[in-house]
């Protein structure tokens, strides 16, 4: 089965940029596109004072938006299928990467993160936490200058604390994807106070290397800057080096409440310009007594 990518699209520019980058990950990894968009459902009851919806403006509005959904579907450099459920993104989700299997969800996000993509967010979680699915959030450009078409990763910047970690099986098998990008890597550690005399970067480095998240044959670089608070020197350690995109390894305690609620990952998600690559890990399991 080719691998899919599931991407949530409501045809906003902030989400046809998540589309695209989308598309250049899977035409690489020889996979598919799921198009996710929620329909909106007309309101029925204007007994409760709702602005109520005609519902031959209803159907015409579902056609323009399937029409358009095929139209993007059919110029996207990687097999596109669209889905167009009705539904909260909770109860679709979880129905739909039971369907697909996708290797990870992509979301575009609001260059000022607005009470939507919290919401979108906070439905996502569940079938996240059950799934232990990746999570690529794509931000919207903020600088006109900017290419509203994101290349495919060049460098990739893997945030690493020192602390252990174990990838979770989602996060292994995504390892294929990462291949397919034929990206250079650099570890990347913010130092603190408390690091030992070389800043903790042999310690970081050592635990990205002991999770097998990069192939043992991989060539990467590492940096490592001295930044208060973490976050902002994550963000600004992939500015200083270029990166196109950055990977959070996401404790199992992130995925247990609200993405913009989750400390240094929250920060990282909320300010950087970079795409953001939440990696799903585990606790190691604790040995059988004996």
């Amino acid at each position: 089965m080719e691998p899919s990518f599931l991407v949530l699209t409501d045809l906003s520019p902030k989400s046809q940029r998540a589309v695209y980058l989308t598309a250049l990950l899977a035409a690489a990894a020889n996979g598919q596109v799921i198009l996710l968009h929620l329909e909106n459902m007309p309101m029925l009851e204007p007994e409760l004072g709702l602005v109520t919806i005609p519902e031959q403006y209803y159907r015409q509005e579902r056609r323009d938006t399937l029409d358009a959904l095929a139209a993007l579907a059919r110029h996207l450099p990687a097999p596109a299928v669209v889905e167009s459920e009705v539904g909260s993104l909770h109860d679709v989700l979880g129905e739909l990467i039971g369907r697909w299997q996708p290797q990870m969800l992509v979301m575009g996000l609001a260059a000022e993160h607005d009470v939507l993509d919290e919401m979108l967010m906070n439905q996502a979680l569940p079938a996240l936490r059950q799934t232990g699915l990746p999570l690529l959030l794509v931000p919207e450009e903020t600088d006109v200058a900017q290419d509203p078409v994101l290349p495919l990763p060049r460098l990739v910047a893997v945030a690493a604390d020192g602390e252990e970690f174990h990838l979770a099986d989602s996060s292994l098998a995504f390892r294929s994807v990462l291949e397919s990008w034929s990206a250079q890597y650099s570890i990347v550690h913010i130092t603190t106070p408390h690091d030992p005399s070389d800043g903790g970067i042999s310690r970081a480095e050592a635990t990205v290397h002991q999770s097998g998240l990069l192939p043992a044959e991989t060539k990467y670089t590492t940096y490592q800057i001295r930044w208060q608070p973490r976050s902002k020197g994550i963000v600004q350690a992939a500015l200083d080096i270029q990166a196109d995109m950055v990977v959070i390894l996401a404790r199992p305690r992130t995925f247990l409440s609200s993405i913009f609620n989750m400390g240094v990952a929250a920060e990282v998600v909320r300010i950087s310009t970079v795409p953001v690559l939440l990696l799903p890990t585990v606790d190691r399991p604790k040995p059988a007594p004996q």
